[in-house]
Protein backbone atom coordinates (compact mmCIF):
# COMPACT_ATOMS: atom_id res chain seq x y z
CA UNK A 1 0.00 0.00 0.00
CA UNK A 2 1.32 3.54 -1.09
CA UNK A 3 2.21 5.95 2.16
CA UNK A 4 -1.19 7.63 3.49
CA UNK A 5 -0.84 11.61 3.64
CA UNK A 6 -3.34 13.45 5.90
CA UNK A 7 -3.51 16.75 5.09
CA UNK A 8 -6.08 19.54 7.27
CA UNK A 9 -6.48 23.08 6.30
CA UNK A 10 -7.73 26.46 8.09
CA UNK A 11 -9.35 25.32 11.76
CA UNK A 12 -9.59 26.56 14.95
CA UNK A 13 -7.18 24.05 16.81
CA UNK A 14 -5.03 26.28 17.75
CA UNK A 15 -0.55 26.16 16.80
CA UNK A 16 0.22 22.97 18.64
CA UNK A 17 -2.57 19.94 18.50
CA UNK A 18 -1.17 16.71 17.15
CA UNK A 19 -2.61 14.99 14.13
CA UNK A 20 -4.00 12.28 17.15
CA UNK A 21 -6.06 15.49 18.53
CA UNK A 22 -7.17 16.38 14.81
CA UNK A 23 -7.55 13.21 13.19
CA UNK A 24 -8.50 10.74 16.33
CA UNK A 25 -8.51 7.18 15.78
CA UNK A 26 -7.93 7.32 12.04
CA UNK A 27 -4.28 7.22 11.48
CA UNK A 28 -3.98 3.92 13.73
CA UNK A 29 -6.77 2.64 11.72
CA UNK A 30 -5.70 3.46 8.15
CA UNK A 31 -1.66 2.18 9.74
CA UNK A 32 -3.30 -1.60 10.91
CA UNK A 33 -6.20 -2.30 7.91
CA UNK A 34 -3.30 -1.17 4.88
CA UNK A 35 0.21 -1.67 7.19
CA UNK A 36 0.86 1.98 5.34
CA UNK A 37 2.96 4.46 6.24
CA UNK A 38 0.28 7.27 7.28
CA UNK A 39 1.85 10.50 7.40
CA UNK A 40 0.73 13.86 8.85
CA UNK A 41 0.99 17.83 6.55
CA UNK A 42 -0.85 19.54 9.37
CA UNK A 43 -1.31 23.22 7.78
CA UNK A 44 -3.36 24.74 10.27
CA UNK A 45 0.05 24.58 12.67
CA UNK A 46 1.80 25.78 9.71
CA UNK A 47 0.88 28.58 8.59
CA UNK A 48 -2.31 29.11 7.34
CA UNK A 49 -4.02 30.92 10.59
CA UNK A 50 -1.48 33.92 9.82
CA UNK A 51 -3.56 36.87 8.50
CA UNK A 52 -0.80 37.86 5.41
CA UNK A 53 -0.88 34.08 4.48
CA UNK A 54 -2.48 33.23 1.11
CA UNK A 55 -3.49 29.92 -0.56
CA UNK A 56 -1.03 29.93 -2.70
CA UNK A 57 1.44 29.95 0.32
CA UNK A 58 0.05 27.49 2.04
CA UNK A 59 0.32 25.27 -1.48
CA UNK A 60 4.00 26.47 -1.79
CA UNK A 61 4.61 25.18 1.53
CA UNK A 62 2.73 21.74 0.69
CA UNK A 63 5.29 21.35 -2.17
CA UNK A 64 8.07 22.28 0.14
CA UNK A 65 6.87 19.67 2.76
CA UNK A 66 6.30 17.21 -0.06
CA UNK A 67 9.52 17.54 -1.63
CA UNK A 68 11.02 17.22 1.89
CA UNK A 69 9.64 13.62 1.79
CA UNK A 70 10.15 13.14 -1.11
CA UNK A 71 12.25 9.46 -0.59
CA UNK A 72 9.26 8.14 1.39
CA UNK A 73 6.89 9.47 -1.75
CA UNK A 74 8.35 8.79 -4.82
CA UNK A 75 6.45 6.01 -6.30
CA UNK A 76 3.16 7.78 -5.31
CA UNK A 77 0.96 8.30 -2.55
CA UNK A 78 -2.62 8.87 -1.56
CA UNK A 79 -3.99 11.44 0.46
CA UNK A 80 -7.32 12.41 2.71
CA UNK A 81 -8.16 15.92 3.63
CA UNK A 82 -10.88 17.71 5.70
CA UNK A 83 -11.98 20.89 5.19
CA UNK A 84 -9.81 24.31 3.51
CA UNK A 85 -7.21 21.00 3.06
CA UNK A 86 -9.82 20.40 -0.53
CA UNK A 87 -8.68 23.62 -1.85
CA UNK A 88 -4.69 23.61 -0.56
CA UNK A 89 -4.18 19.83 -2.12
CA UNK A 90 -6.22 20.83 -5.61
CA UNK A 91 -4.30 24.06 -5.91
CA UNK A 92 -1.29 22.20 -5.44
CA UNK A 93 -2.02 20.08 -7.97
CA UNK A 94 -2.99 23.06 -10.65
CA UNK A 95 0.15 25.00 -9.86
CA UNK A 96 2.77 21.92 -9.05
CA UNK A 97 1.80 18.60 -10.15
CA UNK A 98 3.36 16.18 -12.91
CA UNK A 99 0.83 14.50 -15.62
CA UNK A 100 0.28 11.75 -14.16
CA UNK A 101 0.07 13.44 -10.56
CA UNK A 102 1.86 11.46 -7.82
CA UNK A 103 -1.37 11.03 -6.07
CA UNK A 104 -3.30 8.27 -6.74
CA UNK A 105 -6.69 8.30 -4.46
CA UNK A 106 -7.69 12.12 -3.01
CA UNK A 107 -10.21 11.40 -0.30
CA UNK A 108 -12.10 14.66 0.56
CA UNK A 109 -13.55 14.91 4.17
CA UNK A 110 -16.14 17.75 3.82
CA UNK A 111 -14.22 19.51 1.92
CA UNK A 112 -15.08 22.93 1.42
CA UNK A 113 -14.29 22.79 -2.22
CA UNK A 114 -16.83 25.63 -2.99
CA UNK A 115 -16.52 28.06 0.24
CA UNK A 116 -18.27 28.19 3.81
CA UNK A 117 -20.57 30.44 5.48
CA UNK A 118 -18.36 30.33 8.59
CA UNK A 119 -15.70 32.13 6.24
CA UNK A 120 -17.41 35.68 6.45
CA UNK A 121 -17.95 35.22 10.35
CA UNK A 122 -14.43 34.38 10.82
CA UNK A 123 -13.12 38.19 9.68
CA UNK A 124 -15.24 39.53 12.53
CA UNK A 125 -13.99 41.04 15.82
CA UNK A 126 -14.91 38.30 17.57
CA UNK A 127 -13.03 35.64 15.42
CA UNK A 128 -9.83 38.06 15.95
CA UNK A 129 -10.25 37.80 19.58
CA UNK A 130 -10.42 33.75 19.70
CA UNK A 131 -7.46 33.75 17.45
CA UNK A 132 -5.45 36.12 19.70
CA UNK A 133 -6.26 33.84 22.69
CA UNK A 134 -5.17 30.86 20.88
CA UNK A 135 -2.05 32.28 20.13
CA UNK A 136 -3.03 32.60 16.17
CA UNK A 137 -4.41 34.92 13.26
CA UNK A 138 -7.41 34.44 11.42
CA UNK A 139 -5.99 33.40 8.68
CA UNK A 140 -7.65 36.89 6.83
CA UNK A 141 -6.63 35.52 3.14
CA UNK A 142 -7.57 31.98 3.53
CA UNK A 143 -10.85 33.29 4.31
CA UNK A 144 -11.28 35.13 1.70
CA UNK A 145 -10.45 32.20 -0.63
CA UNK A 146 -13.03 30.16 1.39
CA UNK A 147 -15.70 33.00 0.71
CA UNK A 148 -18.64 31.88 -0.87
CA UNK A 149 -17.89 32.95 -4.83
CA UNK A 150 -14.05 33.68 -4.29
CA UNK A 151 -12.96 34.17 -7.85
CA UNK A 152 -9.73 32.54 -6.92
CA UNK A 153 -11.82 29.53 -6.08
CA UNK A 154 -14.11 29.88 -9.26
CA UNK A 155 -10.83 29.78 -11.84
CA UNK A 156 -9.02 26.48 -9.69
CA UNK A 157 -11.97 24.71 -10.29
CA UNK A 158 -12.46 26.11 -14.02
CA UNK A 159 -8.97 24.85 -14.29
CA UNK A 160 -10.03 21.26 -14.13
CA UNK A 161 -12.40 20.97 -16.75
CA UNK A 162 -10.35 22.68 -19.54
CA UNK A 163 -9.21 20.87 -22.43
CA UNK A 164 -5.74 18.44 -21.22
CA UNK A 165 -6.63 19.38 -17.50
CA UNK A 166 -9.35 16.54 -16.83
CA UNK A 167 -8.61 15.48 -13.29
CA UNK A 168 -9.36 12.17 -13.62
CA UNK A 169 -8.14 11.11 -17.75
CA UNK A 170 -5.00 13.92 -17.32
CA UNK A 171 -3.84 14.03 -13.89
CA UNK A 172 -5.16 10.53 -13.33
CA UNK A 173 -6.10 11.32 -10.20
CA UNK A 174 -9.17 9.61 -8.47
CA UNK A 175 -11.33 11.74 -5.93
CA UNK A 176 -14.08 10.62 -3.27
CA UNK A 177 -16.46 13.26 -1.55
CA UNK A 178 -17.50 11.98 2.05
CA UNK A 179 -19.49 15.06 3.68
CA UNK A 180 -22.33 15.19 6.64
CA UNK A 181 -25.59 17.32 6.80
CA UNK A 182 -26.07 17.62 10.53
CA UNK A 183 -25.70 20.71 12.71
CA UNK A 184 -24.29 19.72 16.47
CA UNK A 185 -27.33 20.49 18.94
CA UNK A 186 -25.38 23.41 20.51
CA UNK A 187 -25.02 25.19 17.97
CA UNK A 188 -28.94 25.36 17.25
CA UNK A 189 -29.21 28.35 19.35
CA UNK A 190 -26.61 30.39 18.06
CA UNK A 191 -28.43 33.21 15.84
CA UNK A 192 -26.19 32.30 12.45
CA UNK A 193 -27.42 30.90 9.94
CA UNK A 194 -24.24 29.10 8.75
CA UNK A 195 -23.93 27.48 11.91
CA UNK A 196 -27.39 25.82 11.33
CA UNK A 197 -28.29 25.63 7.61
CA UNK A 198 -30.43 22.51 6.42
CA UNK A 199 -28.14 20.61 4.11
CA UNK A 200 -25.19 21.39 6.05
CA UNK A 201 -22.60 20.23 8.13
CA UNK A 202 -22.46 23.60 10.15
CA UNK A 203 -19.53 24.34 8.23
CA UNK A 204 -19.67 23.33 4.58
CA UNK A 205 -22.80 22.85 2.27
CA UNK A 206 -23.22 19.49 0.76
CA UNK A 207 -23.49 20.89 -2.00
CA UNK A 208 -20.27 22.84 -1.78
CA UNK A 209 -18.66 19.92 -0.57
CA UNK A 210 -19.76 17.72 -4.16
CA UNK A 211 -16.78 17.88 -6.88
CA UNK A 212 -19.80 16.80 -9.07
CA UNK A 213 -20.34 20.37 -10.20
CA UNK A 214 -21.49 22.62 -13.70
CA UNK A 215 -19.99 24.85 -15.27
CA UNK A 216 -21.61 26.99 -18.07
CA UNK A 217 -19.45 29.79 -19.61
CA UNK A 218 -21.67 32.54 -21.77
CA UNK A 219 -20.14 35.01 -23.75
CA UNK A 220 -20.74 37.35 -26.79
CA UNK A 221 -20.52 36.15 -30.33
CA UNK A 222 -17.93 37.98 -32.35
CA UNK A 223 -20.34 39.75 -34.20
CA UNK A 224 -21.65 41.29 -31.22
CA UNK A 225 -18.68 43.14 -30.64
CA UNK A 226 -19.65 45.74 -34.12
CA UNK A 227 -22.92 46.56 -32.17
CA UNK A 228 -23.03 50.42 -31.88
CA UNK A 229 -24.66 51.36 -28.44
CA UNK A 230 -27.18 53.76 -29.91
CA UNK A 231 -28.77 50.15 -31.60
CA UNK A 232 -28.00 48.36 -28.21
CA UNK A 233 -30.27 51.05 -26.19
CA UNK A 234 -32.93 51.39 -28.93
CA UNK A 235 -32.99 47.17 -28.84
CA UNK A 236 -33.92 47.89 -25.12
CA UNK A 237 -36.34 50.73 -25.33
CA UNK A 238 -38.42 48.83 -27.96
CA UNK A 239 -39.16 45.62 -24.78
CA UNK A 240 -42.04 45.33 -23.53
CA UNK A 241 -42.15 45.46 -19.50
CA UNK A 242 -43.67 42.12 -19.72
CA UNK A 243 -41.47 40.53 -22.82
CA UNK A 244 -37.62 38.45 -23.14
CA UNK A 245 -35.63 40.73 -24.68
CA UNK A 246 -34.30 38.44 -27.97
CA UNK A 247 -30.25 38.61 -26.97
CA UNK A 248 -29.75 35.29 -29.34
CA UNK A 249 -27.58 37.51 -31.51
CA UNK A 250 -25.35 38.88 -28.91
CA UNK A 251 -24.44 35.83 -26.74
CA UNK A 252 -23.79 32.48 -27.18
CA UNK A 253 -24.48 29.60 -24.80
CA UNK A 254 -25.02 26.06 -24.59
CA UNK A 255 -27.11 24.52 -22.26
CA UNK A 256 -26.79 20.69 -23.42
CA UNK A 257 -22.85 21.28 -22.26
CA UNK A 258 -23.30 22.17 -19.17
CA UNK A 259 -23.11 19.11 -17.49
CA UNK A 260 -19.79 17.99 -17.98
CA UNK A 261 -18.47 14.57 -19.43
CA UNK A 262 -16.01 14.27 -16.36
CA UNK A 263 -15.98 11.33 -14.59
CA UNK A 264 -18.25 11.15 -11.86
CA UNK A 265 -16.41 11.63 -8.35
CA UNK A 266 -18.04 8.87 -5.83
CA UNK A 267 -20.10 11.46 -2.92
CA UNK A 268 -21.42 10.12 0.32
CA UNK A 269 -23.45 12.17 2.43
CA UNK A 270 -22.85 10.16 5.97
CA UNK A 271 -26.34 9.78 8.57
CA UNK A 272 -25.94 11.92 11.66
CA UNK A 273 -22.38 13.56 10.62
CA UNK A 274 -21.20 17.23 11.52
CA UNK A 275 -18.35 19.28 10.45
CA UNK A 276 -16.07 18.25 13.75
CA UNK A 277 -17.22 16.99 17.35
CA UNK A 278 -16.29 14.23 19.50
CA UNK A 279 -19.75 12.18 18.68
CA UNK A 280 -20.67 13.06 15.12
CA UNK A 281 -17.71 14.39 13.44
CA UNK A 282 -17.12 13.67 9.96
CA UNK A 283 -13.26 13.22 11.47
CA UNK A 284 -13.16 11.83 14.81
CA UNK A 285 -17.32 11.29 15.56
CA UNK A 286 -17.63 8.08 17.71
CA UNK A 287 -20.73 7.60 16.49
CA UNK A 288 -20.24 7.08 13.42
CA UNK A 289 -17.23 5.24 12.60
CA UNK A 290 -18.99 2.18 11.39
CA UNK A 291 -20.29 4.61 8.37
CA UNK A 292 -17.27 6.70 7.78
CA UNK A 293 -14.34 4.54 7.98
CA UNK A 294 -15.33 1.43 5.75
CA UNK A 295 -16.10 4.12 2.90
CA UNK A 296 -12.33 5.96 3.52
CA UNK A 297 -10.53 2.54 3.16
CA UNK A 298 -12.77 1.63 0.16
CA UNK A 299 -11.72 4.58 -2.03
CA UNK A 300 -8.36 4.26 -0.70
CA UNK A 301 -8.17 0.46 -2.00
CA UNK A 302 -9.85 1.85 -5.40
CA UNK A 303 -7.38 0.77 -8.62
CA UNK A 304 -7.12 2.97 -11.15
CA UNK A 305 -9.50 2.36 -13.69
CA UNK A 306 -12.70 3.55 -14.59
CA UNK A 307 -14.41 0.12 -14.11
CA UNK A 308 -12.95 0.02 -10.44
CA UNK A 309 -13.90 3.70 -9.82
CA UNK A 310 -17.15 3.17 -11.12
CA UNK A 311 -18.12 0.64 -8.64
CA UNK A 312 -16.98 2.78 -5.88
CA UNK A 313 -19.01 4.95 -7.12
CA UNK A 314 -22.25 2.96 -6.51
CA UNK A 315 -21.12 1.63 -3.54
CA UNK A 316 -20.98 5.52 -2.17
CA UNK A 317 -24.41 6.23 -4.13
CA UNK A 318 -25.96 2.73 -1.77
CA UNK A 319 -24.45 3.87 1.28
CA UNK A 320 -25.82 7.62 0.55
CA UNK A 321 -29.49 5.86 0.00
CA UNK A 322 -29.20 3.93 3.03
CA UNK A 323 -28.43 7.16 4.81
CA UNK A 324 -31.60 8.63 3.85
CA UNK A 325 -33.99 5.68 4.65
CA UNK A 326 -32.54 5.87 8.12
CA UNK A 327 -33.23 10.28 8.38
CA UNK A 328 -36.64 9.18 7.20
CA UNK A 329 -37.25 6.99 10.22
CA UNK A 330 -36.01 10.05 12.80
CA UNK A 331 -38.79 10.88 15.16
CA UNK A 332 -39.25 14.58 16.34
CA UNK A 333 -41.30 16.64 19.31
CA UNK A 334 -42.69 19.75 19.12
CA UNK A 335 -39.94 20.91 21.19
CA UNK A 336 -37.12 19.91 18.64
CA UNK A 337 -36.45 21.01 15.04
CA UNK A 338 -37.79 18.82 12.20
CA UNK A 339 -35.39 16.22 12.00
CA UNK A 340 -35.82 15.38 8.41
CA UNK A 341 -35.84 19.27 7.03
CA UNK A 342 -31.14 18.69 8.07
CA UNK A 343 -31.54 16.09 5.29
CA UNK A 344 -33.19 17.72 2.61
CA UNK A 345 -31.65 18.64 -0.74
CA UNK A 346 -30.33 21.81 -1.95
CA UNK A 347 -28.08 23.56 -4.38
CA UNK A 348 -25.73 26.39 -4.84
CA UNK A 349 -26.02 28.78 -7.99
CA UNK A 350 -23.42 31.31 -8.64
CA UNK A 351 -22.88 33.83 -11.10
CA UNK A 352 -19.85 35.45 -12.07
CA UNK A 353 -19.96 38.62 -13.92
CA UNK A 354 -16.80 40.56 -15.84
CA UNK A 355 -16.60 42.28 -19.06
CA UNK A 356 -14.73 41.12 -22.16
CA UNK A 357 -11.53 43.04 -20.59
CA UNK A 358 -11.99 40.49 -17.60
CA UNK A 359 -12.61 43.23 -15.36
CA UNK A 360 -15.45 42.48 -12.49
CA UNK A 361 -18.75 44.04 -12.64
CA UNK A 362 -20.04 45.71 -9.35
CA UNK A 363 -23.11 47.10 -10.32
CA UNK A 364 -25.42 44.35 -11.70
CA UNK A 365 -29.04 42.81 -11.32
CA UNK A 366 -29.80 39.51 -11.98
CA UNK A 367 -33.44 38.81 -12.29
CA UNK A 368 -34.98 35.09 -12.13
CA UNK A 369 -38.90 35.00 -13.10
CA UNK A 370 -41.25 32.23 -13.85
CA UNK A 371 -43.61 32.14 -16.10
CA UNK A 372 -47.13 30.83 -15.43
CA UNK A 373 -48.70 28.55 -14.63
CA UNK A 374 -46.64 27.42 -10.90
CA UNK A 375 -48.27 27.68 -7.91
CA UNK A 376 -45.74 29.91 -5.05
CA UNK A 377 -43.94 26.87 -3.77
CA UNK A 378 -43.03 25.56 -7.49
CA UNK A 379 -41.68 28.91 -8.51
CA UNK A 380 -37.65 28.87 -8.90
CA UNK A 381 -37.20 32.24 -7.39
CA UNK A 382 -38.96 30.87 -4.51
CA UNK A 383 -36.72 28.15 -3.32
CA UNK A 384 -33.59 30.58 -2.73
CA UNK A 385 -33.22 31.25 0.72
CA UNK A 386 -30.22 32.43 0.62
CA UNK A 387 -27.73 35.18 -1.36
CA UNK A 388 -24.08 35.87 -0.94
CA UNK A 389 -22.65 39.15 -2.68
CA UNK A 390 -18.62 38.00 -2.24
CA UNK A 391 -17.79 41.25 -0.49
CA UNK A 392 -13.90 41.30 -2.48
CA UNK A 393 -14.91 39.99 -5.90
CA UNK A 394 -17.66 42.17 -5.98
CA UNK A 395 -19.38 40.94 -9.77
CA UNK A 396 -19.88 37.28 -8.11
CA UNK A 397 -23.42 36.32 -6.36
CA UNK A 398 -24.44 32.89 -4.56
CA UNK A 399 -27.77 31.41 -4.34
CA UNK A 400 -28.62 28.67 -2.04
CA UNK A 401 -31.80 27.05 -3.04
CA UNK A 402 -33.97 24.39 -1.58
CA UNK A 403 -34.29 22.04 -4.16
CA UNK A 404 -35.97 19.09 -1.74
CA UNK A 405 -39.26 18.38 0.47
CA UNK A 406 -39.99 15.37 2.94
CA UNK A 407 -43.15 13.78 2.45
CA UNK A 408 -43.85 13.32 5.65
CA UNK A 409 -46.72 10.76 4.58
CA UNK A 410 -44.98 9.24 2.11
CA UNK A 411 -41.55 9.02 3.66
CA UNK A 412 -39.96 10.37 1.26
CA UNK A 413 -37.71 13.09 -0.43
CA UNK A 414 -39.53 15.09 -3.16
CA UNK A 415 -37.83 16.96 -5.66
CA UNK A 416 -39.02 20.10 -6.34
CA UNK A 417 -36.82 21.30 -9.80
CA UNK A 418 -39.60 18.52 -11.35
CA UNK A 419 -42.54 20.98 -10.68
CA UNK A 420 -40.83 23.95 -11.80
CA UNK A 421 -42.17 26.15 -14.87
CA UNK A 422 -40.23 28.00 -17.38
CA UNK A 423 -38.02 30.62 -16.23
CA UNK A 424 -37.29 33.75 -18.05
CA UNK A 425 -32.91 34.87 -16.47
CA UNK A 426 -31.90 38.26 -17.28
CA UNK A 427 -28.77 39.91 -16.07
CA UNK A 428 -28.27 43.75 -16.73
CA UNK A 429 -25.78 46.03 -15.61
CA UNK A 430 -24.58 49.35 -15.37
CA UNK A 431 -21.61 52.00 -15.66
CA UNK A 432 -22.77 54.47 -12.75
CA UNK A 433 -19.80 56.67 -13.91
CA UNK A 434 -20.62 57.31 -17.54
CA UNK A 435 -23.35 57.64 -19.60
CA UNK A 436 -20.89 56.42 -22.58
CA UNK A 437 -20.88 52.95 -21.64
CA UNK A 438 -23.84 50.56 -22.03
CA UNK A 439 -23.92 46.97 -21.44
CA UNK A 440 -25.85 44.31 -23.70
CA UNK A 441 -28.31 42.64 -21.39
CA UNK A 442 -28.81 38.81 -21.48
CA UNK A 443 -31.59 37.13 -21.30
CA UNK A 444 -32.01 33.71 -21.35
CA UNK A 445 -35.14 31.40 -21.68
CA UNK A 446 -34.97 28.68 -19.64
CA UNK A 447 -37.57 25.55 -19.83
CA UNK A 448 -37.96 22.61 -17.24
CA UNK A 449 -35.46 20.64 -18.50
CA UNK A 450 -33.12 23.46 -18.98
CA UNK A 451 -33.52 23.78 -15.39
CA UNK A 452 -33.03 20.41 -14.08
CA UNK A 453 -29.88 20.39 -16.39
CA UNK A 454 -28.63 23.58 -14.91
CA UNK A 455 -29.02 22.95 -11.22
CA UNK A 456 -29.58 19.68 -9.13
CA UNK A 457 -29.55 18.57 -6.17
CA UNK A 458 -26.73 18.36 -3.73
CA UNK A 459 -24.58 20.06 -6.39
CA UNK A 460 -23.08 23.61 -7.35
CA UNK A 461 -23.33 25.50 -10.61
CA UNK A 462 -20.93 27.80 -11.77
CA UNK A 463 -22.51 30.10 -14.62
CA UNK A 464 -19.36 32.41 -15.71
CA UNK A 465 -20.98 35.52 -17.58
CA UNK A 466 -18.80 38.08 -19.69
CA UNK A 467 -21.38 41.24 -20.54
CA UNK A 468 -20.48 42.88 -23.49
CA UNK A 469 -19.56 46.67 -22.98
CA UNK A 470 -20.05 49.11 -25.00
CA UNK A 471 -18.67 52.54 -25.65
CA UNK A 472 -20.52 55.24 -27.69
CA UNK A 473 -18.93 56.83 -30.52
CA UNK A 474 -17.55 59.85 -28.57
CA UNK A 475 -14.89 57.95 -26.47
CA UNK A 476 -13.27 57.64 -29.64
CA UNK A 477 -13.43 58.38 -32.80
CA UNK A 478 -11.43 59.47 -36.13
CA UNK A 479 -12.45 62.12 -38.53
Amino acid sequence: MLPIVLIHGYSSEGSSNTAETIYGTLPSELRSHFGAEVLDINLSRWISLSDGIALDDVSFAMERALQSQSAKLADGFHVIIHSTGALVVRNWIKLYSPKPCPIHNLVHLAGANFGSGLAHIGRGQMARWARFFKGTGRGVRVLDELEFGSSKTIDLHAHFIDAGNDMYHDYQVQEFCLIGSQTLSSMRHIPIRYVKEDSSDNTVRTSAGNLNYNFLRVAPVDSAYSISINKLKNLISQRKSDELLDTSSIYQFDLSDVASERQAVPYFIAYETAHFGEDIGIVTGSDNRKEIVPLVKQALATEYDEDAYAATAESFETARQQTFKRAAKLRWSALEWNKQSQYEGHAQLIFRLKDQFGTEISDFDITIKSTPPGTRKNKLEHMIEDKHLNKKNKGTITFYLRTQKFNKRSKKWTELLDRVPTVHLEITAHEDKSDDIEFAPLSIKLTPTNIRALIQTFRTTIVDVTLLRLPSPKVFSLK
